[in-house]
């Protein structure tokens, strides 16, 4: 919301348009039907033109006679401002100001201006029976709906605990608003409205008018307890104490410096009285200023409770979520102290199978050799002969067999030498040669 007052603000840009504005300014046709769209423009740029006026002179409250005035231009009014209220009327956008303050209490709000008499009824039925131009104070409602949220919203920024700060003092919250509202009226209506829609709560307190506001996300305010009405007097006394304070410390300063004049002219007497004063004061001030600690104290104790149900509430809430937790998923200390026996009992299972296999292993090793057959002295030497680089161990390590054993080899298995050829001496490539040739006839070979 537009909270700026610079007097002109609101005007549109074709103000200084004479053809134009001499057009605006000049009174609606009698029948719609003659022209309506050019009657809906009209009433359109009126229309929005008076709510942009509320806006930037921050006000709900709208005359005919004041928006005349306001909108004058080169000396010529517009003659069409009783038209749009009345348009404005019937359509719901304004409400007389009676209309809303039917009640002659700050408690009868609610029941006699929302419950008995709806805002736009009374008004707009006096407007269909007469012709009159429209008189006394209008509100609008998009405006009061408006400056109704920017209000709740100054509010709950200075709220800073939940539970104490919700109740405060009606001359005092108006003095913090008055940015938002140009005049009182604005201020009560616009409570008039948050109490309509059960967000405020208006009431008295040793003759002094309390507002109560509900608190964020809350759907309707509950009634004042007898305990903030407490805290409110507590906040009260706490700062008229600080009045004290500083007006003790002001009259200090003030008696100090009357001492030292009466010195510099030598009055004696009169410094001492000064002096007498200054120190009244400055015990007076002392004992205020323990009243106040011990009050702000205990403001803070008070303050402290939401914090410390705020703690509690989430210790439960996390207590029980835990043992939901637990019970779903079958976690006691019986069932862990269970499952803990099982593993226990199966690695202690796991320990004697494995033991039994070693001594299994042991046992067949030692009964069959597996090696018995192999001169461990040539695998000595072949495992050298690898590590050496020397690959063909075999050959160096296996004895050369004579022709003789090989032919002893060649009997059979009676003893008689087989019929074998002897084994040639030269390659396969050069028996193949010599076959060749003992194959070819020598006349052949002399041609």
């Amino acid at each position: 919301m537009d909270t700026s007052d610079t007097g002109t603000e609101y005007l549109p840009d074709c103000w200084e348009d004479d053809e134009r504005m001499g057009y605006l300014f000049s009174g609606f046709r009698e029948n719609r039907q003659v022209n309506p769209r050019d009657w809906d423009n009209k009433m359109k740029f009126w229309s929005e033109l008076v709510l942009k006026y509320g806006q930037t002179q921050r006000t709900l409250l709208f005359s005919m006679e004041d928006l005349t005035q306001r909108f004058k231009r080169k000396g010529v009014v517009p003659q069409c401002i009783g038209a749009v209220i009345k348009e404005m009327n019937r359509k719901g956008q304004m409400v007389r100001e009676e209309d809303l303050k039917v009640g002659t209490t700050w408690l009868s709000w609610g029941v006699d201006t929302f419950v008995r008499r709806p805002w736009r009824w009374t008004s707009a039925a006096f407007f269909q029976q007469t012709n009159e131009p429209p008189t006394g104070n209008f509100v609008s409602s998009e405006l009061l709906k408006e400056f109704g949220e920017a209000l709740l919203k100054r509010h709950h920024e200075a709220v800073h605990c939940d539970s104490t700060d919700h109740v405060v003092e009606y001359s005092a919250f108006k003095k913090k608003c008055s940015d938002l509202c140009k005049d009182d009226a604005s201020f009560d209506l616009i409570l008039i409205h948050l109490q309509k829609r059960k967000q405020v709560l208006i009431t008295t307190d040793d003759n002094t008018k309390i507002i109560k506001f509900a608190s964020r996300g809350q759907k309707a305010v509950t009634p004042v307890t007898s305990v903030e009405l407490g805290t409110l007097r507590l906040k009260h006394t706490i700062n008229s104490m600080q009045l004290t304070i500083e007006k003790l410390s002001r009259a200090i300063e003030q008696e100090d410096k009357e001492t030292r004049q009466y010195l510099r002219k030598g009055k004696k007497n009169s410094a001492k009285s000064a002096l007498k004063r200054k120190k009244m004061a400055q015990k007076k001030l002392s004992s205020t200023e323990s009243m106040l600690d011990a009050l702000r104290q205990l403001q803070e104790k008070l303050e402290s409770v939401e914090s410390d149900k705020m703690v509690l509430d989430a210790y439960r809430y996390g207590a029980k979520a835990l043992k939901k937790t637990f019970d779903d998923n079958g976690l006691t200390p019986e069932s862990v102290d269970d499952t803990i026996s099982d593993v226990q009992e199966v690695m202690e299972m796991c320990n004697e199978i494995d033991d039994t296999m070693v001594r299994g292993n042991k046992s067949i090793d030692e009964t069959v050799s597996f090696g018995a057959e192999i001169d461990q002295d040539l695998l000595e030497q072949e495992l050298e002969s690898l590590i050496s680089g020397d690959f063909d161990v075999s050959m160096a390590t296996t004895p050369s067999k004579s022709t003789e054993e090989r032919k002893s080899m060649a009997k059979d298995t009676s003893g008689t030498m087989l019929d074998l050829p002897d084994v040639p001496l030269e390659s396969p490539t050069d028996l193949d040669s010599s076959f060749q040739k003992d194959s070819i006839p020598k006349s052949e070979m002399a041609l």
